[in-house]
């Protein structure tokens, strides 16, 4: 058993490497799945009615336009899974996007009631919502759930295969002439 914290245990790389200051608020936000989920779903959907009325209809830039779309809502849900260990992820991914797709269908109604919200080449009406609904849960379940699937795999491949053949020897207890080693600590360390 090690006597190095829990944290610092699980990572190869020192603090200073790979951490990044973050606001707090940003930092909250991210850690929250109901927060980042219904911000991600409300973004999604004023920007499905964005590109739906006031764009081209080519295939390329509706090609684009879920692209770009898609990317949004698997980054996001990678912001939020990678703030917890991958053995979370299996309830934390489905539950994520049951909450982006609340928020989505939240923006629906919104945009339902003001005729704004495109279905087709006519506007959504409020008998439409559940069908919407329904194909919204379901794609987005899917999409971020087989994201957490490959991510997690990726995570684990690495952290078992690559980082483990690159993890520094411990440093010795005596110095190389046979000396013990001291550690100094300055007085605030302690």
């Amino acid at each position: 058993m090690s006597s190095r914290p829990a944290e610092n245990r699980r990572r190869p790389f020192a603090a200073s490497e790979w951490d990044i200051e973050e606001p707090a608020a940003f930092t909250r936000i991210a850690r929250s799945p109901v927060e980042l989920a219904l911000i991600t779903g409300v973004v999604i959907r004023l920007f499905r009615a964005l590109v739906l009325t006031h764009g081209s209809s080519s295939s390329s830039y509706l090609g684009a336009a879920l692209v770009l779309g898609t990317l949004f809502l698997l980054g996001m849900a990678t912001l939020h899974l990678g703030r917890f260990p991958v053995r979370e992820w299996p309830f934390r991914a489905p539950l994520f996007a049951i909450l982006e797709t609340t928020g989505e269908m939240a923006m629906s109604l919104v945009l339902i009631g003001l005729h704004r919200e495109p279905w087709g080449t006519a506007r959504a009406e409020f008998s439409d919502w559940q069908p919407m609904a329904t194909g919204v849960l379901f794609w987005r379940l899917l999409a971020v759930s087989v994201w957490a699937l490959l991510l997690g795999a990726t995570v684990q491949f690495i952290r078992g295969r690559v980082l483990k053949e690159s993890v520094k020897e411990p440093e010795p207890k005596t110095l190389p002439d046979g000396q013990p080693f001291i550690e100094r600590r300055q007085r605030d360390e302690f």
